[in-house]
């Protein structure tokens, strides 16, 4: 009989137990799932557009779908500095671990942006000159991809111009490890290794160009 009196006290305490722990993270796991929503991928617009930064950037995204918690497409996404807007992108893709922020930072697996139109180049305000360069969190992006950006006629050459770019990056312990391959127009090319500390004292640099004169970079 004491026997069982036992077993039947601890399931009892394991129910309580199970009980208090959904109550706990029920909150959680719907606010996850609300943030996953039409409603809440709206929010998460409307608080990126309404983020203000010392330099005056501000970025628009006029829908979000897919999962916003592994991969997401953002649409109709619009670049403003200070003068306006400079820069407008169709189609965003996102690839990333955002909940990977608590233990490894910022992490992204793949980011695109497809078709996009640069009509001028952006006026940022200045930041603060003391201020470290880097971030202090860490940022991995394995894949960055600009496909088929349009320079606007009168922005780099008289006529309009094409630019696809790839690049890697790693940010790590106030260390920089990046690399791009990309083209510029009909005729520019560049290839860039870059291993830097920008705080510290050290600054490798591996750069293959081609640009000849009335070109893109030039």
């Amino acid at each position: 009989m004491l026997f069982r009196s036992g077993i039947s006290r601890r399931r009892r305490w394991a129910k309580r137990l199970g009980w208090a722990l959904a109550a706990v993270f029920a909150p959680l796991v719907l606010a996850f799932l609300v943030l996953n929503s039409p409603i809440g991928k709206r929010w998460i617009a409307d608080q990126i557009a309404s983020y203000a930064p010392a330099s005056g950037l501000r970025i628009d995204i006029g829908r979000i779908q897919g999962d916003i918690y592994r991969e997401a497409i953002l649409h109709d996404v619009v670049l403003s500095d200070p003068k306006g807007r400079f820069l407008t992108i169709p189609v965003v893709e996102l690839n990333w671990r955002p909940l990977s922020w608590i233990t490894r930072g910022l992490d992204i697996r793949h980011l695109a942006a497809r078709r996009g139109r640069l009509e001028r180049m952006p006026e940022l305000l200045p930041g603060d000159p003391d201020k470290p360069i880097l971030p202090d969190f860490d940022i991995r992006i394995d894949r960055f991809e600009i496909d088929n950006l349009t320079l606007v006629p009168g922005l780099a050459t008289p006529d309009a111009q094409r630019v696809d770019l790839l690049a890697h990056a790693d940010i790590r312990d106030g260390l920089v490890a990046l690399e791009v391959e990309g083209t510029f127009g009909k005729t520019d090319k560049l290839e860039l290794a870059l291993h830097a500390e920008p705080d510290g004292d050290r600054f490798d640099l591996d750069l293959d160009y081609r640009a000849p004169a009335g070109g893109v970079v030039a």
